[in-house]
């Protein structure tokens, strides 16, 4: 199993697209703080760490550094030991499945069988075109989704293996090594379209990813199960989760602390907080915590806005594990 029954708690690594190495002077400080606090989580007992699969920064484009999705895979694979490793979630459309593939399966190796795979079908419009990829239509991004998922499919158990869509095409293509897990790394899907994605969710996922607010997270979850009837999958076999900012504090001062960690990334302190789902006390923290797991809800990735101060104790990352966490 991918997780146990108790809910699982990942977190966001950083690495520059939430404008999180804002205060980090020079790439080179920013490059050893992505790995730096990276080998701290590793090491504190968070049970996956995670990557965006983005280009610029987000939610304002700056220059500022971000370091590209899968190199950092490969790093987190070397640099680490024991937390999981996925991406949140890589998109579909900035590479060709077959090379994916190949990727990913040399990360699951490197890793020693620690690679979650993530894919949705992309969102982030501006970024397409910035880079100059074809944004496409919602139904085309899907449709070319769900020939990914079989192309990697194949590759991952055929020696040689062939494939013939409207999209991707192989002929007796090669992808060894194969990843270590078996049959495969676990397969997240993000998103929450109700029609199509979901039910490509039902057909190929191991692990869903919501990513919404928790009034419309059961009714959701509900598609899903409808999706899941329809074709022949039992539901519990798919782990679900979602996502998260966080902010734990007991008092302004501690809260003013928190704004003076982020200062050099210029966000506006009342939009920050309105913005923020998971805030306040310890209690309350968790309490929100408590209630996604009572809604059916089998793990949270975190983001925490300071994550690239972490290392003193006072981080987001450190206080809710030490404080937080256990009480959920």
């Amino acid at each position: 199993m991918l997780m146990t029954a108790a809910m699982d708690f990942g977190v966001m690594v950083p690495q520059g697209w939430r404008l999180d190495l804002m205060g980090v002077d020079g790439a080179k400080a920013k490059w050893e703080t992505c790995k730096r606090v990276s080998r701290l989580l590793d090491e504190s007992g968070w049970g996956s760490l995670w990557v965006y699969d983005h280009f610029h920064t987000f939610p304002r484009k700056k220059v500022e550094a971000t370091f590209e999705a899968w190199m950092m895979m490969a790093t987190l694979a070397e640099i680490t030991d024991r937390a999981l490793i996925g991406q949140m979630v890589t998109c579909a459309q900035y590479r060709e499945p077959a090379y994916l593939a190949k990727v990913a399966a040399c990360v699951d190796v490197a890793s020693g069988g620690r690679l979650q795979l993530g894919l949705g079908s992309g969102w982030f419009e501006e970024e397409f075109g910035a880079y100059g990829y074809d944004f496409r239509s919602k139904r085309e991004r899907l449709a070319r989704l769900e020939e990914y998922l079989a192309v990697i499919d194949a590759l991952w158990s055929q020696d040689a293996a062939e494939f013939e869509g409207s999209h991707y095409r192989l002929h007796e293509a090669v992808c060894e090594p194969k990843p270590l897990q078996r049959p495969r790394p676990p397969i997240w899907i993000g998103g929450r379209g109700p029609k199509v994605l979901l039910r490509l969710v039902a057909q190929y996922a191991d692990v869903w990813n919501y990513n919404g607010p928790l009034d419309e997270f059961t009714d959701t979850i509900e598609i899903l199960k409808e999706h899941c009837k329809a074709v022949g999958r039992d539901f519990d076999e798919i782990r679900v989760t979602a996502m998260s900012g966080g902010i734990v504090y007991d008092s302004p001062d501690e809260l003013d602390g928190f704004f003076e960690r982020i200062e050099p990334q210029r966000f506006k302190r009342d939009k920050f907080l309105e913005a923020a789902t998971c805030k306040g006390s310890r209690e309350q923290c968790a309490d929100y915590l408590r209630a996604w797991k009572d809604a059916g809800c089998d793990g949270m990735i975190f983001f925490f806005q300071d994550i690239a101060t972490a290392g003193d104790g006072g981080s987001q990352a450190e206080r809710f594990w030490a404080d937080v966490l256990p009480a959920v």
